[in-house]
């Protein structure tokens, strides 16, 4: 599922690009190497960042594999949220999301890790 802020990130012309991604890798999936109908391969953002050009063209099983810590901490932070919880360090409740959409005052506050 496509988080709706990212949306716009994959129309028309996304589409015409990953139909020719597939055609170039020859409707093999880059990490098991097995054939698959282009229907069942998906062009995956290795960075989880739709604005990354770091793709790879991967098989449905593959692909969840690949996603499956960054939905985990996706899930584990909305969770936490709704719970209203409070994370204890601002660093892990952004973690999920790329740099581009952290907001700016986090990271003028310092960071912990470097």
């Amino acid at each position: 599922m496509i988080r709706r802020a990212w949306r716009r990130f994959y129309g028309a012309d996304w589409r015409r690009y990953r139909l020719v991604l597939i055609a170039r890798a020859r409707n093999r999936c880059a990490h098991c190497g097995r054939e698959f109908p282009s229907p069942r391969l998906a062009a995956a953002h290795i960075t989880h960042d739709p604005r990354s050009s770091e793709v790879r063209v991967l098989c449905f099983s593959c692909h969840a594999r690949w996603d499956a810590r960054h939905a985990y901490s996706v899930k584990r932070r909305n969770r936490a949220r709704l719970n209203r919880q409070l994370w204890l360090w601002p660093e892990l409740a952004w973690a999920p999301f790329p740099a581009w959409m952290r907001p700016r005052e986090r990271e003028e506050q310092g960071r912990l890790f470097g």
